[in-house]
């Protein structure tokens, strides 16, 4: 069975109110179901009345209905309190002459807003069939349905089909496929997703849809049940305003929760008003709505103990663009997704490998009076390592293979303006982690360097305008190191350290940060690191980074604006304080520079002419 629940709302402690003024004196048709008309004698059952749990004397009413199968009340009635706060009751001796009954609970509730009891008494109703249980419950899903029910066999439809059907509708007007269990089986602190879905509705709802902290008035709620109870009485749907209102709510919640599944009533409601589907080979694909998607959201809450009142900042978020993920559907405003700015002044250009006849494209752009001429692909030499050459023909290589060092037995350094060649072409050059960030800052976000493919992997939910037309794509899709998995794919590029740069005779290269005049090992932690380092910067979300033995994590150094390695990289001066360390492990940024002594991690290679 598959369902499509709302699970960001469990995580909300609260209880709801869902009301409903119902007439208890309804009247019905004569239904075609006759024959299989039964009676009940002394019949008991038992079951919960819920929207959150009514409280202790409440009343529940059982109706008898007609032995023509009409579900018309003959005016006999059966009654009890409920029990204790959790709404459960029991119902004994019951004669009927048809085992088809209406049931009706009045009273006050626990609210799941406030977790308290409710300002005023609502009613909810339940249909059902006496001669195929002992137990019954009264909860919203039981009350919209309700009407409904009454309405199909009304017009000739048996209590068995229309119940069917009433279930089958109701569950797909708040995006879920029909479980097994009937509405009059769940319960909202029962621990199945069937019951977890009638929970989450019912706070759905007791907020009228709105997503501040805001309580709604009970009245309010009340009101809101019985508009829907009547909206849905009639075709078994919900009208598109309704629907709307429940697709934004129960989306901006996920959102908010960072729920791993999107209500399927986004889905039908973007598939039914605006003719769009969703799937993988349509990943990437932005839609303008027809019909905008509203929701309201708290920005802050602020309580105040002197006053003992809370101060709530709401903003209002209007949803104009529907975008297919890899997943599900992404909604975003008009600011968030629309370009709203002018690309970046750029030359496009092309630069051709002369060891391997391989054309790439080129971007350039000027920089503080600087022009700086980029490859807009990733390097994909082959080079001359047999057993990597299909990595590499990807354009991937170890950072061994890029910095083509692998076995050097040179002793060199190199001054601040040096630059290093690598595995580019000739006159092209490994760019710096200076370069790197220079020209970020210049586009202004990582994400504009990001191409509009980017979404068919993965949704970043940034506006991919590729302003310098550099075309970063996700590369990697597996662990960045091993056994620390990561949740999405990303660009991991190599990079070189504009400092003095020693090369022993080991098999490693040693990037010392130091300054002209200034030695010293690597300070991480208070701890000396002497193994091999190297630069990188990464472009989309990484795991969390696990420090091993033999492994020392790749080290934040830069992330978006933000440096730790002091005045190094910003300062020119003779003398270099001591290197500031960040132990900082990326999760979930954007845009990162890193430190890593594990050689043999994957990156790709874009080269800077010279």
């Amino acid at each position: 069975m598959k369902y499509f629940s709302l699970k960001f709302l469990s995580s909300l402690t609260l209880i709801a109110s869902i009301c409903a003024c119902v007439d208890r004196n309804v009247a019905g048709g004569i239904s075609e179901e006759t024959e299989g008309v039964v009676a009940i004698t002394d019949k008991t059952i038992a079951g919960v009345s819920q929207k959150g749990p009514f409280a202790k004397g409440s009343n529940v009413y059982l109706k008898e209905t007609k032995d023509d199968g009409s579900l018309t009340p003959t005016g006999k009635e059966f009654y009890a309190t409920i029990r204790n706060n959790k709404g459960q009751f029991k119902i004994e001796n019951i004669n009927l002459e048809s085992q088809y009954a209406l049931l009706t609970v009045e009273g006050y509730y626990t609210r799941e807003s406030t977790n308290m009891f409710s300002s005023c008494a609502i009613s909810l109703n339940a249909a059902t069939d006496l001669s195929k249980r002992n137990s019954t419950n009264i909860n919203l899903l039981t009350h919209f349905e309700y009407q409904r029910i009454l309405n199909l066999v009304k017009a000739g439809a048996s209590f068995t089909n229309a119940k069917a059907q009433a279930e089958k509708e109701i569950f797909a007007a708040f995006g879920y496929e029909k479980p097994d269990r009937t509405a009059e089986d769940l319960d909202i602190t029962g621990e199945s997703e069937e019951d977890r879905i009638l929970k989450n509705i019912s706070a759905m709802v007791d907020k009228n849809f709105h997503t501040e902290y805001n309580i709604t008035p009970c009245e309010e709620v009340r009101d809101v049940i019985d508009s829907m109870a009547r909206n849905f009485a009639d075709d078994g749907t919900f009208t598109q305003d309704l629907t709307a209102k429940i697709a934004a709510y129960t989306y901006a919640y996920q959102q908010a929760y960072q729920s791993k599944d999107t209500s399927n009533i986004l889905s039908r409601y973007l598939n039914q008003y605006e003719g769009i589907t969703c799937t993988q080979d349509k990943a990437g694909e932005r839609h303008r709505l027809q019909k905008t998607l509203s929701i309201a959201k708290t920005e802050h809450f602020i309580y105040s103990d002197t006053s003992n009142k809370a101060t709530i900042t709401s903003k209002k978020y209007d949803y104009v663009y529907a975008i297919c993920t890899s997943n599900d559907w992404q909604l975003r405003t008009k600011e968030d997704y629309e370009d709203t700015s002018n690309a970046i002044e750029h030359q496009v250009g092309s630069v051709t490998d002369s060891r391997d006849g391989k054309t790439y494209k080129t971007t350039s752009v000027t920089i503080a009076g600087k022009t700086y001429e980029w490859m807009a692909e990733n390097l994909k030499y082959a080079g001359t390592s047999a057993s990597n050459v299909e990595d590499n023909q990807k354009g991937i290589y170890t950072w061994t293979e890029a910095i083509a060092q692998s076995n050097s037995k040179i002793y060199s350094q190199f001054g601040k303006d040096s630059i290093y060649q690598g595995i580019c072409p000739e006159n092209w050059h490994i760019p710096t982690s200076l370069e790197w960030k220079a020209l970020i800052e210049h586009v202004g976000s990582p994400s504009m360097l990001y191409s509009k493919n980017w979404d068919k992997f993965y949704f970043t939910g940034k506006p991919l305008n590729d302003i310098i037309e550099f075309g970063a794509e996700p590369t990697f899709f597996d662990w960045i190191v091993p056994e620390t998995p990561s949740f999405t794919p990303y660009a991991h590029f190599i990079a070189y350290s504009l400092d003095i740069s020693v090369y022993t005779q080991s098999t490693n290269v040693q990037s010392g940060l130091y300054n002209l005049d200034y030695s010293g090992d690597y300070i991480i932690d208070n701890e000396p690191l002497k193994t091999s380092v190297f630069y990188s910067v990464l472009l989309g979300s990484t795991p969390r980074l696990t420090e091993k033995s033999d492994i020392r994590p790749p080290y934040l150094i830069v992330s978006g604006e933000t440096y730790n390695e002091y005045n190094y990289l910003k300062s020119m001066s003779e003398h270099v304080p001591e290197p500031q360390w960040t132990n900082e492990y990326s999760w979930n940024t954007i845009y990162k520079i890193f430190k890593s002594n594990a050689l043999n991690l994957k990156v790709n290679v874009r080269c800077v002419k010279d």
